[in-house]
């Protein structure tokens, strides 16, 4: 397994990939499948990103809509929940702000409010978005994605999954560099959940080290994903204890940026696997003496 290379760049700086981060969720819209809309309008929101950021996320991410297959929300309805929370985040935290979105404008809007980092789950195929996120210096999450945003698959596709998204990974981070966008700006997200079966994605996790393989950070976002509920039987807010593990198991395989809902609970656990990835190096020294 060739190592991972440890820095992410973004607009703000550069992130340390060489040990563990996480990047926690701020759902600013009234519909997410994990907290039922409990953080939506712009002051829970901030008020949200803030916890989160004191509890230890080395990101915040903004999000104004749910993957979910409902309708979709048109631009200026997710401008209006994305980019106020944005602006006050980006003012008032020690650590950068991303926004979760496969619209341009939004994109545009949220970048002009101070996002630091661009989370695009549809993987910049829209020339467009590529384009926002080279000329806004931002970091990018690149994510893979079967299928659209908001449209039901009516199968999932009868391929090796892990290996197709290595191969769609090696194609999408040569042409994100053709747009203007260097591999050192980028995480390769595998898109677990994203147009793929519970089994699917178990094989993906399985084999995560694939992905690590490449050599960028690998983001995992393991956090209440329909494959827990699928294993565990339990309800999205139920999934604490299977994202732990399931991160931990990543983390093992090189993995090390995971973006979660809970951060304080997932801070301790990764620490732990941290230093069992790592061994008792110089950082832990302090702790174990």
């Amino acid at each position: 397994m060739s190592p991972a290379a440890s820095a992410w760049e973004h607009a703000r700086g550069t992130i340390d990939c060489s040990r563990g981060r996480l990047v926690g969720v701020v759902n600013a819209n009234p519909d997410s499948f994990s907290d039922g809309g409990a953080h939506a309008g712009t002051e829970r929101a901030v008020a949200h990103g803030r916890r989160l950021a004191a509890e230890g996320a080395d990101v915040v991410e903004v999000g104004g809509e749910s993957l979910r297959f409902a309708e979709p929300t048109p631009a200026d309805v997710e401008i209006a929940r994305v980019a106020p929370v944005v602006e006050r985040l980006a003012a008032e935290l020690d650590v950068p702000v991303a926004v979760d979105t496969f619209k341009p404008a939004v994109a545009e809007a949220a970048i002009a409010a101070g996002a630091a980092i661009l989370n695009d789950p549809t993987g910049l195929r829209d020339p467009a978005m590529a384009a926002v996120a080279a000329a806004g210096r931002v970091g990018v999450v690149l994510t893979h994605f079967f299928g659209s945003p908001k449209v039901r698959p009516a199968s999932f596709p009868d391929v090796d999954v892990p290996a197709t998204v290595a191969a769609w990974a090696r194609g999408a981070l040569a042409a994100a560099g053709e747009a203007g966008i260097p591999a050192g700006r980028i995480v390769i997200d595998p898109g677990v959940g994203l147009g793929k079966s519970p089994a699917q994605d178990l094989d993906l996790l399985h084999r995560i080290d694939e992905v690590v393989a490449l050599g960028r950070p690998v983001l995992v976002p393991i956090s209440n994903k329909k494959v827990l509920g699928a294993l565990t039987g339990r309800a999205p807010a139920e999934r604490l204890a299977g994202t732990a593990a399931g991160m931990v198991w990543c983390r093992a395989r090189g993995a090390t940026v995971f973006r979660v809902h809970e951060v304080g609970f997932l801070r301790d656990a990764l620490r732990v696997a941290d230093a069992l990835a790592t061994g008792v190096a110089e950082r832990w020294y302090d702790v174990l003496k």
